[in-house]
């Protein structure tokens, strides 16, 4: 089915299940409002992330992809799309990672829930890979520490405009993580500055301001999304690429088929190894703590080792 098409339909299903469900949410809202108990809906991983981080004890976070997804392919169930009807604030990437909750921000918004969209916060919208036509931008902004700041910054004024008798704990955990996030800026600073190799392959386009922030150049096997197939013309100019720099690694995902880079690496007896895009985190990886803190600092690990970094 047409992914617009599907979204029409699920819109429609979500209206019967929300005619059941939208007195007992407007009932549900005024009592946690009062209570400080702010349900908070995410299109995905590191939103849901960060508006935990936030929010702490006075929020509820839901993040509607599910563990373990890829969420540029993932759609929502009509009970999903109620769940965020029946928030208070909805977090969304905007773009193509999230197109289904672009198309639904409009009829949420006037159901009267806060919609908050990233994309247009994040200033200029870097393409992906040089291109010659077509208009298509990076929307992994969360990748860059310095952006992920921005967005923890515009979550701590969503929450603070719907509770603001809580204004200064959301400050307070904002600030702190943010402390955080600019650690993590300054070990990224420190640990790519001096390598010898400034060129990456990785699995999809998916890190433009992560390279733009720390000066090295990705070479995406795949486009935007992870399922697009490289032609085998563009196989070849990666692999002779990689020859010409000297380039002995090639980085997979967690969360989408590695095979593509497996083939890249036997054909240059290059290894494989993990650059997350944090577009998700399996079962697993939550399970044992995982968070985008610590993924973040395993990709620098791995940068490191595939950039030849002292």
């Amino acid at each position: 089915m047409h992914r617009q098409t599907y979204i029409f339909a699920v819109v429609a299903a979500a209206v019967a299940v929300l005619g059941a469900f939208v007195f007992l949410a407007d009932d549900r809202t005024a009592v946690e409002v009062r209570s400080g108990r702010i349900d908070v809906v995410a299109s995905f991983y590191p939103l849901a992330e960060f508006a935990a981080k936030v929010g702490g004890n006075m929020v509820a976070v839901s993040n509607i992809t599910p563990a373990g997804t890829e969420p540029h392919d993932f759609e929502p169930t009509p009970r999903q799309v109620a769940s965020i009807y029946g928030s208070h604030l909805f977090v969304y990437n905007g773009g193509g990672v999230d197109v289904w909750a672009s198309r639904l921000a409009g009829a949420i918004g006037e159901r009267g829930v806060k919609t908050l969209e990233m994309r247009p916060l994040m200033g200029e919208l870097l393409p992906p890979v040089d291109q010659e036509e077509g208009e298509m931008f990076d929307e992994h902004f969360w990748l860059d520490p310095v952006l992920a700041q921005r967005q923890v910054e515009a979550i701590r004024d969503a929450l603070a405009g719907i509770d603001p008798a809580h204004a200064a704990e959301y400050r307070d955990r904002a600030d702190s993580y943010v402390a955080e996030l600019r650690s993590l800026d300054a070990d990224f600073r420190r640990g790519l500055a001096s390598c010898q190799i400034r060129e990456a392959i990785t699995s999809h386009a998916a890190f433009a301001y992560l390279a733009r922030r720390y000066g090295f150049t990705q070479l995406a096997i795949a486009g935007l999304s992870p399922d697009e197939e490289p032609s085998a013309g563009a196989l070849a100019a990666l692999v002779r690429e990689a020859e010409r720099r000297g380039i002995r690694h090639v980085f997979f995902e967690t969360l989408a088929s590695p095979e593509m880079a497996e083939t890249l690496a036997r054909e240059i007896g290059a290894q494989t190894l993990v650059f997350n895009p944090l577009e998700g985190l399996t079962g697993e990886e939550l399970v044992t703590g995982k968070n985008y803190l610590t993924v973040m600092r395993q990709n620098l690990a791995n940068l490191r080792t595939a950039m030849v970094c002292p």
